[in-house]
């Protein structure tokens, strides 16, 4: 029997939001090197043009849009940018989010909705303005189209002085399970899964260790970290490209099988408890 290359994406269309960023500039670039071609997409416009550039540089193909994901008209823009380039759009990766690092009691409701417009909502104002353009889409592929929403570990466990982010990421859970189900009954050929990831090397990790420093102890940033990392049983953060090459299968044909799965990508936190 011989198999074909499934994990291939040539052909295909895929747009990532937070494309500039740690994890979604490692997106944008392993679904390039894997054939498709790359919408990325952030609120910094001009970074996302940079990493498209950098892409097309090395060979891939790519276009950087400007993006702010809790704005629907931003959305119906940056979709027709990518069918303007290449007639479809087969692949869409909501890997934008944020946190606000406070706790309750800190947490003012303009933080509240803050977090909540950008871990969850924004994520369903990109799914609907998406879906039209990705169920046609989704006809030219055997294996259909291909939603990859990124939650977080803190939709599985509580994160201590982060419940907006909790909250908002929990229900892009419960959200993904629900339009998966919902799409795969009503033959609409566009398959919906989501990522978990623990802690990643990024930008955005500094701000963790800040928040969860000890005031008055003379605690500082190493200790910090040192403490988190204590909780994961590999020993070390994980990296951007761990989590690219779990969306780039997600995106392709070998998990043709799979509606509404969950892949956890923490190193063993959530496992150990």
């Amino acid at each position: 029997m011989r198999y074909s290359n499934m994990t291939s994406l040539e052909g295909r269309t895929a747009l990532v939001t937070g494309g500039a960023g740690g994890i979604g500039s490692a997106i944008c670039r392993r679904l390039s090197a894997d054939g498709a071609f790359v919408i990325v997409a952030d609120i910094d416009g001009e970074r996302a043009r940079r990493i498209a550039s950098d892409i097309t540089a090395k060979g891939g193909s790519a276009l950087g849009v400007s993006l702010d994901i809790t704005n629907s008209e931003q959305w119906r823009s940056a979709i027709t940018e990518a069918v303007r380039a290449t007639r479809r759009l087969n692949i869409l990766v909501n890997n934008a989010g944020g946190a606000s690092f406070r706790p309750l009691e800190s947490l003012s409701i303009d933080d509240w909705k803050h977090d909540i417009d950008l871990n969850l909502n924004g994520a369903f104002l990109g799914i609907k303005e998406a879906f039209d353009v990705m169920r046609e889409s989704a006809r030219q592929v055997p294996a259909g189209g291909s939603i990859v929403n990124i939650a977080s570990v803190s939709a599985l466990m509580g994160s201590p002085g982060m419940p907006a982010y909790s909250a908002g990421k929990g229900g892009l859970r419960l959200f993904t399970k629900a339009i998966a189900v919902d799409f795969a009954r009503r033959g609409y050929g566009i398959r919906v899964n989501s990522v978990f990831p623990g802690l990643i090397d990024t930008p955005l990790t500094k701000p963790l260790f800040e928040s969860r420093m000890k005031q008055g102890t003379g605690d500082n940033l190493e200790a910090a970290r040192a403490r988190i990392l204590e909780r994961y049983p590999i020993g070390r953060i994980g990296r951007p490209e761990e989590i690219a090459g779990v969306v780039s299968f997600l995106a392709g044909d070998d998990s043709s099988y799979m509606i509404g799965a969950e892949l956890v990508v923490d190193g063993g936190l959530t496992a150990g408890g």
